[in-house]
């Protein structure tokens, strides 16, 4: 079989930078340059997350029938999240789910980056999925945001899961499309070049290797088309939100944002800072050294 050689690691590497680490292909229904993505559309009142976070990220004060999560951490404190069902319906029901069947208490916060974001909820605490994990299609709202504390969920081929990350970047660092466009233009010449490696296979099996990579780089095309488009969206108003309270502008598009930070910023802080190791997989040091554990996760309606 010829080696596929077009795009190294290190390219791969910052286009996927969230995952369930699931081998799941993306079987979505959706449709055109955004794969499975799915466009969810809300009326022009609807403000997003920006409307939920100051600009000191203080405690934002929750309207009556809003639905929140209360996810308490072990040793740490409680994290208040509003979520978004008009934006997010199914990963908000899917979170809605887990969280009332007791799924998330005593699972870990496996992956903790500084300036980044905080993953857990993964069924083994080891960031891999499981064939019994929930598996649904990425769902994007033009008004949700990675603004710090947007809660959201990871995702492996464009399928989400179990797993949440929760954005701890204070900070702002603005997207550069031109380094979209070269991912583009690298996948796009990747795809071309596997889709001749499937046309002259030389059997089923051979045929069927090459056929995991496309749909594994498929999917990353999808990824990356729509982060442009959530770049071509995004308002000067949101600009001077990400400037405000900081965030990770380059995950717009390629990742479900369904809740946001109102309270307990502080917990979000001070995990943020605490000591970690490479982990089992990879080179990447973001293990906590002292496990961090979910207490439990509890559904509310603000009254």
């Amino acid at each position: 079989m010829k080696k596929i050689t077009k795009l190294g690691c290190a390219s791969l590497a910052s286009i996927l930078l969230l995952t369930g680490c699931s081998g799941s292909d993306n079987n979505g229904n959706g449709s055109g340059d955004y794969g499975g993505i799915k466009t969810i559309n809300t009326p022009d009142s609807f403000e997003g997350n920006a409307a939920d976070i100051n600009s000191d990220r203080s405690d934002v004060q929750l309207k009556s029938g809003d639905t929140y999560a209360v996810i308490t951490i072990r040793g740490y404190g409680e994290i208040t999240c509003k979520l978004y069902p008009e934006a997010a319906p199914e990963g908000v029901q899917n979170f809605i789910d887990l969280a009332n069947s007791g799924y998330y208490t005593g699972k870990d916060i496996h992956r903790v980056v500084k300036d980044f974001m905080m993953q857990g909820g993964s069924a083994n605490g080891d960031g891999m999925s499981t064939d019994s994990d929930p598996s649904f299609n990425v769902e994007y709202n033009s008004k949700m945001r990675h603004y710090y504390g947007a809660l959201c969920y990871a995702n492996a081929g464009g399928i989400n899961g179990s797993q949440f990350y929760i954005v701890n970047n204070k900070g702002f660092s603005d997207v550069n499309k031109s380094s979209f466009d070269s991912q583009l233009t690298q996948l796009d010449s990747l795809i071309s070049e596997i889709n001749g490696y499937i046309a002259e296979a030389a059997n089923d099996d051979e045929k069927a290797y090459y056929q995991s990579y496309l749909d594994y780089y498929n999917s990353m095309r999808s990824t990356t088309a729509s982060n442009i488009r959530a770049l071509e969206e995004r308002t000067d108003d949101m600009t001077a939100k990400y400037k405000e309270v900081g965030g990770t502008p380059f995950l717009d598009g390629g990742y479900t944002v369904f809740g946001q930070t109102v309270s307990g910023f502080d917990v979000i802080d001070k995990i943020s800072e605490v000591e970690v190791e490479l982990q089992s997989s990879g080179s990447e040091e973001s293990h906590p050294v002292q496990k961090i554990i979910i207490e439990s996760v509890e559904i509310k309606t603000a009254e």
